[in-house]
Order: C-alpha cells, then sequence, then structure tokens
C-alpha cells in the first residue's frame, strides 16, 4: 500500500464520523423527520442500485454523489491526485474544492481500518475555508484514494454522510475489478509477447489472441532488453507507458528472470536504422524518468519482422549482458545491436578476465588517460565509424585528413597495428575498442549521444547504404 500522508493513520485521536453525527435540522414531529430521512435513504439506495447496473464507473459514481448531496464532490487517488470531480463548485472557475493535502492537515489523523466518513473543520486562516466531508476508499487491504464532499452550497446532512460512506464502498469495489481487469489484461499481453518471442504453435491461435488483445502480430519490432533486479522489474509497465507516450507506438512487455522484455512497434514507413535510433532515445529517457540513479542498462536489437524476433530477442540479450558485465556499475547504458557488431558474441560468452586482458594486449599502449592517448583512440573510434574513410574521419573530427593518417600511424607505431592496411589488425583493435567502450572511455562520448543515428546491421547508416566491399562494416 502506498505511504499514507502524515495526517492519515490509524489512530483514535480524530473521532469518527459515528461519533460526530451529521445531524439534520428537523422540525419537532421526529417521526415525520425520521420518515423523510429514511424516504431518502431509499431514494439514494435506489440511484446507487442504477449505477451498479449501468456500470457508470469512477466519473460516474462521483457525479450520482454531487446530484444525491448537491454539493460538489472530488475523487482523490492514494497519490492526492484529481480523478474525477462533479458539481457546481468543483471546477476551477468557481468555488474549487480545497487541496487534499490542506484537508488532511486541518482534520488530523483519519482512521483507515474503518471506512467512515470524516468531518473535516473549516479554518479560513490556515486549513479550508468551507467544511468538508472526507472518506477514504479503502478495500480488501488498500487504500485507493479520497472521497471529497464540500460543504458549498447548504450545511453537511447526515444523509451527505449515508451517500459518501455508500459511494466509497462502491468505488472501492469498482478499484479491485478494475485491478483484476487489468491484472487478467497485462498477464495476456504478457503471454502474447512471450509468444511473438519464442513462437507459436498454432500461428491461427496467436492472430486470435491478438485480435482479442488489439495487437497487431504483424507489426515489424524491436526487441529492447532491459537487466534490473526484480523489484525494478515489477515496475516495468510504468517504463513502458512512458515509452509508449514517447515513441507514440504500441510497447508490449514482459518480464524475465533476468528483467524485462519490450517490443516496440515500428513504422514500417521509417528506415531501419532510423527506428532503433529513436527506440534508443526513448528507453534512455524512459529510464531517466522512471528509474533514475538506478543500475540498469538495456541493450536494443534491430527491426525485424515477427519471424525473427526469437533471433532479436538474443542480440538484445548479448548487449546487455555485454553491458552487464564490462560497463562501469551504477551508470544506466543504452546500445543497440548494430552499435556492437558481431563482437558481441565473443564478448557475452568470453572469460571477463580474457576479454580485459585481449583488450589491454592491444590497445595498451593507448590507455593511459592522457590527452594525446585519447585524441588516438577518438580518432581510431571514428575512422571506425566512418567506414574507414579518411575524408569523412577528418569532417567530423574537424581536423585536416593528414592529420587522420598521422594519427593512424601513431597507432601503428605504438601498437603494431596496421589498421590502415591489414583487415586482421582491423578486427582485432575493432574489438578492443568495444572492450573499452563499454567501460564508458571518454573518447566514446561521440557515438553515446542520444539521438545520433548508427550504422545497423542490414547495411545501412543514417539512412544510406553503407559500401558492401567494407572488411569490416560494423561500429565499434
Amino acid at each position: 500500500m502506498r505511504p499514507l500522508h502524515p495526517a492519515v493513520q490509524d489512530s483514535p485521536a480524530r473521532p469518527r464520523a459515528a461519533e460526530r453525527p451529521i445531524t439534520d435540522r428537523s422540525g419537532p414531529d421526529q417521526t415525520q423527520a425520521r420518515l423523510r430521512a429514511l424516504e431518502a435513504r431509499c431514494a439514494a439506495d435506489d440511484r446507487l442500485q442504477r449505477l451498479t447496473v449501468e456500470c457508470a464507473g469512477l466519473a460516474g459514481m462521483v457525479a450520482a454523489c454531487a446530484e444525491l448531496t448537491g454539493k460538489p464532490v472530488v475523487l482523490f487517488d492514494s497519490r492526492h491526485r484529481v480523478v474525477a470531480a462533479a458539481g457546481g463548485g468543483a471546477g476551477p472557475e468557481r468555488h474549487p474544492v480545497p487541496a487534499l493535502d490542506i484537508l488532511l492537515g486541518a482534520g488530523g489523523p483519519v482512521s483507515l481500518t474503518d471506512v467512515v466518513p470524516v468531518v473535516i473543520p473549516a479554518d479560513p486562516v490556515n486549513g479550508p475555508p468551507r467544511r468538508a466531508l472526507v472518506t477514504p476508499v479503502a478495500g480488501l487491504g488498500d487504500h485507493f484514494g479520497w472521497l471529497v464532499v464540500d460543504e458549498h452550497r447548504s450545511s453537511l446532512r447526515a444523509l451527505d454522510d449515508f451517500v459518501a460512506r455508500r459511494i466509497s464502498q462502491r468505488l472501492a469495489a469498482e478499484y479491485v475489478a478494475q485491478r483484476r481487469v487489468a491484472k487478467v489484461a497485462w498477464n495476456a499481453r504478457a503471454a502474447l509477447t512471450r509468444q511473438l518471442v519464442h513462437g507459436s504453435s498454432d500461428p491461427g491461435e496467436l492472430k486470435a489472441s491478438g485480435e482479442y488483445l488489439g495487437v497487431d502480430v504483424a507489426a515489424q519490432r524491436i526487441c529492447v532488453y532491459v537487466r534490473c533486479d526484480r523489484e525494478l522489474a515489477d515496475s516495468g509497465d510504468e517504463l513502458a507507458d512512458v515509452m509508449e507516450r514517447g515513441l507514440d507506438a504500441e510497447v508490449l512487455i514482459t518480464r524475465g528472470s533476468e528483467g524485462i522484455l519490450l517490443l516496440c512497434a515500428v513504422d514500417p514507413a521509417t528506415a531501419a536504422a532510423a527506428a532503433v535510433t529513436a527506440v534508443k532515445n526513448a528507453v534512455t529517457e524512459a529510464l531517466s524518468m522512471v528509474w533514475p540513479g538506478s543500475d540498469v542498462t538495456a541493450g536494443v536489437s534491430g527491426a525485424t519482422p515477427p519471424d525473427g524476433l526469437r533471433r532479436a530477442y538474443r542480440e538484445a540479450r548479448e548487449v546487455g549482458l555485454c553491458l552487464d558485465r564490462f560497463g562501469r556499475p551504477g551508470v544506466q547504458r543504452v546500445l543497440s545491436v548494430g552499435d556492437l557488431g558481431p563482437a558481441r558474441l565473443f564478448l557475452a560468452n568470453g572469460g571477463d578476465s580474457a576479454v580485459r586482458d585481449y583488450a589491454d594486449d592491444i590497445l595498451g599502449p593507448l590507455l593511459s588517460g592522457d590527452g594525446s592517448s585519447v585524441d588516438l583512440l577518438a580518432t581510431l573510434a571514428q575512422y571506425f565509424d566512418a567506414g574507414r574513410s579518411i575524408r569523412l574521419t577528418a569532417t567530423r573530427l574537424g581536423i585536416h585528413e593528414n592529420t587522420v593518417r598521422l594519427r593512424l600511424n601513431r597507432v601503428h607505431v605504438l601498437t603494431g597495428m596496421d589498421v590502415a592496411g591489414d583487415p586482421n589488425d582491423q578486427l582485432g583493435v575493432q574489438t578492443a575498442l568495444l572492450v573499452v567502450r563499454l567501460q564508458g572511455h571518454p573518447a566514446f562520448s561521440f557515438v553515446d549521444q542520444p539521438g545520433r543515428t548508427v550504422r545497423d546491421d542490414h547495411g545501412e547508416q543514417d539512412g544510406r547504404p553503407v559500401r558492401t566491399g567494407d572488411a569490416v562494416r560494423n561500429t565499434a
């Protein structure tokens, strides 16, 4: 259950409504007064019964409460946000209901053990300008929110207490029902996500499930494997919601033993490299918003049709494993399969110490951290990222082409690796650069910038074809 407002706790310090009744100002004939009160309660019960039959929902119940009490009514959730409001004074342009924090602060402790309406006294100086009737909405051990009836237009009556109590009970039942439906729907979508990734023995059944859940099973998708602990994984649906809004596309989610798996729908009119970049940016932004400062890494696959999702899942998981094994702890990183290339297989499955020793053996003289070595590493990274084009490397670095050649020759002298002419040395250096990049070396800051489009496994870079004659086609 969500932690409650400091003024909201199970405490007898605040008299309950049952101990401080709201009395009707009736005439001398008490019998007639009681009869009218009973008739009013019966009419209210009939109205509430129709709400149940009509499946009015939360907003319909709040509107009925305002109608029956003749007062402004607002439903707040457990985070003190307005869910629904009704009644002449509920709008912000006229007599707004006071903020829930003000009401709870003025009312003192309110019990959640018994869902009983409580009268919050008026305090024009430090509290609410009018009295209000506040009723917790809770059920089955969970607190869902608060129903507030504002004393505007007329004084609070015993009927208001009765209506608020009954409405809060129905609201709690609605919340419980919605939670169960949402859980069933989530489980069904999670099961469909697993079927899409691992394959289904009956394509017709898969298609029927997709139609029932409103999911296009034929859509191209990008697989995102987020490595995180179980506690974070349990809130993965919030991460998926943020990504859906950022991408304006459907995002399916399911949980696994090592984190969560996301399948992001791709517009077929969007270039593959651009789609991957958009997903990487959306993941990066969502992680910073939903789980700021958490130790989380994410691997992103290329865009693929449904029959390629099994491979996409494996690739994204390998990228995430590489980040988890060789990245800096406590730093959120998001990389795609195109960023790492085929060398990810070596990194994901090789021994940690052996891989680090390999990178030191290849690039050791360039890892001292001084300015000149950082320049040489940055030049190597740009050189491979530019498809080994001297001209494009020089343009990206803002230096002369001869300076690039001199730096590559300097690398040859220091490491013995001829990256300008030997394909075997090129492959070895690229693999070693990959390890250094995963470790977060500053020379690679340019390739990990959000919004940058990188080369993918389908021979595209920035949405344009890459020369197929290149011996090494993947970005370091």
